[in-house]
C-alpha cells in the first residue's frame, strides 16, 4: 500500500510539473517563430525589389540604345 502511495504521489508531481511548464515553453517557441518570420520576408522583398530594379535598369539600356 505504501508502494502504491508513493507512486500516486510521483505521478502528481510528474503532471504538475509537465503541465506548469509548458506554458513557459510554448510562449518560447511562438516567440522564435515569429522572429524567424519576419527576416524571412524582409529578404524576400528585398529580393524582389533586387530584381525589378535589375529589370527596370535593363529596359532602361534597351531603350537608350535604340535611339
Amino acid at each position: 500500500m505504501k508502494k502504491l502511495l508513493y507512486l500516486i504521489v510521483a505521478g502528481f508531481i510528474f503532471v504538475f510539473s509537465a503541465c506548469g511548464g509548458g506554458a513557459t515553453t510554448e510562449e518560447a517557441a511562438t516567440e522564435t517563430t515569429t522572429e524567424e518570420a519576419a527576416p524571412a520576408a524582409a529578404a524576400e522583398a528585398q529580393d524582389s525589389a533586387d530584381v525589378a530594379a535589375e529589370e527596370a535598369e535593363a529596359e532602361a539600356e534597351t531603350e537608350g540604345g535604340g535611339e
